[in-house]
Parts: structure tokens; C-alpha cells; sequence
């Protein structure tokens, strides 16, 4: 299976690991991913997850010799895959990093915007190119697009169809930040590795939050934290932090 998985020291690294497609998404990939992302979610020792494409590329997108053919129930089919794959990676609480080099393209692309931190080399590519194949897009892309830019600057980009350089999403806000190439899984790993050693259920309660941020109103926001602050002040990490302030040493904390 071109999806491999490896845990170590609290990190996961999922590998799109197709290179000589690019990475791109066949059917079976898009079967598996989500359940990879599942397994992570479910292993208490994952603190910090890596998302990644074996060789140069990140993802260049589905595999456009599976597109087409058969009928309405078929497609719908594969689009609800499509979808599935998506709400693994959005619905995963574990902080995900995205290490992109080489071609971030179509549902590639939308992956990397589901993560919550990008490292990308300074000379991606990046594109939203369904226009150039008759399609419209797909895998949340427009949401994901329209959320980090707006939708004028997201419709320029979609009906533009254009590439977009590693330096250019950057500067629009799309990408956390940028290094050279060679780098980028280096320091993916090392910002996975300290997170994983970091207070990790406070920033599993801080996806949270940002993902109910969406669509709360500002009163339902203040009422998210009444349920949950209360909690986090029982747990281990919250214990050992202010612990460790007090006595003015390194904090250990432990993810509980």
C-alpha cells in the first residue's frame, strides 16, 4: 500500500509514497488514508502527526486515469470516498504539520490547507487546476481557500487555475512557513517533535476550539470555554505546568 505510517517518539509520519505518480491519489489511497489517520487518533501515544509525499513531490492531486467512466452512482461513490479521506485528516485533533516540496496540486493542495501548520519549500507548486480539466472543485477546496483568503482572492486563484509558488503562499498566508527544499521534512519533523513534547491536550482543546470557531457566535465561544476550561484545569498537564513555573525549572508534561 502506497501509505505508509511510522510512530516515533510521539510523532506519526504519514508518507503519500507513490513518487513515480507523484503521489497521486488512486482509489486505494483514498481508501486507506482516512483509516491510517483513524489509527492515529485512536493510539494515546501519538502527540504530533507529520503528513508528507515520498520523493520530491507532495501530492499531485487524484489520479486523472481514474477520472470518468461509469454512471451517477459510481461518481457519486467516488467523491464520498474523496470525502472520507478529507474528514480523517479535519477530524484528526492531533496537531498535523504538512511538509510540502514539489507538486501540491487539486485535492493535494486541499490536504495540506486541512493540516494545521504547512512547511513548504520556497519552490512548490501549488494549484487548484480543476479548471483545466472541465471539472469543478472538489475535496473542500473553496471552503478551505475562501477560509484562509477570502473569496475574492480565493476566486482568483480557482478561476485563474495559475500556480502558485512556495514564497507567493506565504506571502497570501497559506503556508506557515517556507525553507529550502532539502529541509523541509527536517524541520517538519523537529516542530512535530516539539510539539509532541509539549502540552499536547491543551492544543488538541485548541483545535478544538478553532474548529467550532467556524460557525459559533462570540457568546457561544464564551460558553465552549465554561465547559471546558474547568476540565483542563484537572489534568496532569495543567498540574506539572504551573508546577513547574513555580519552581522556575522546564515543564514536563506528559499529554494527560
Amino acid at each position: 500500500m502506497p501509505i505508509t505510517l511510522q510512530i516515533e517518539a510521539g510523532v506519526a509520519t504519514v508518507t503519500l509514497d507513490r513518487p513515480e505518480k507523484k503521489n497521486a491519489l488512486d482509489r486505494p489511497m483514498r481508501i486507506e488514508l482516512p483509516r491510517v489517520f483513524e489509527q492515529i487518533q485512536d493510539d494515546v501515544s501519538v502527540r504530533a502527526v507529520v503528513l508528507t509525499g515520498g520523493g520530491t513531490d507532495f501530492c499531485a492531486g487524484a489520479d486523472v486515469g481514474e477520472m470518468g467512466g461509469g454512471g451517477i452512482a459510481d461518481g457519486m461513490a467516488r467523491v464520498e470516498i474523496l470525502h472520507r479521506m478529507m474528514r480523517g485528516i479535519i477530524h484528526t485533533d492531533i496537531p498535523i504539520i504538512a511538509a510540502v516540496r514539489g507538486v501540491c496540486v487539486g485535492v493535494g493542495w486541499s490536504m495540506a490547507l486541512a493540516c494545521d501548520y504547512i512547511v513548504a519549500a520556497s519552490d512548490t507548486r501549488f494549484q487548484f487546476a480543476f479548471r483545466h480539466i472541465g471539472l469543478a472543485p472538489d475535496g473542500g477546496a473553496v471552503h478551505l481557500l475562501s477560509r484562509n483568503l477570502g473569496p475574492i482572492r480565493a476566486k482568483a486563484l480557482v478561476y485563474s487555475g495559475r500556480f502558485v509558488s512556495g514564497d507567493e503562499a506565504a506571502a497570501l498566508g497559506l503556508v506557515s512557513e517556507v525553507v529550502p527544499a532539502d529541509e523541509v521534512i527536517t524541520r517538519a519533523r523537529a516542530l512535530a517533535g516539539e510539539w509532541a513534547n509539549a502540552a499536547t491536550l491543551s492544543l488538541k482543546m485548541s483545535k478544538r476550539q478553532f474548529a467550532a470557531a467556524e460557525t459559533q457566535s462570540y457568546e457561544e465561544a464564551l460558553a465552549a470555554e465554561m465547559v471546558m476550561q474547568p476540565l483542563m484545569v484537572r489534568s496532569e498537564d495543567f498540574r506539572e505546568g504551573t508546577a513547574a513555573f513555580k519552581e522556575k525549572r522546564k515543564a514536563q508534561f506528559r499529554g494527560q
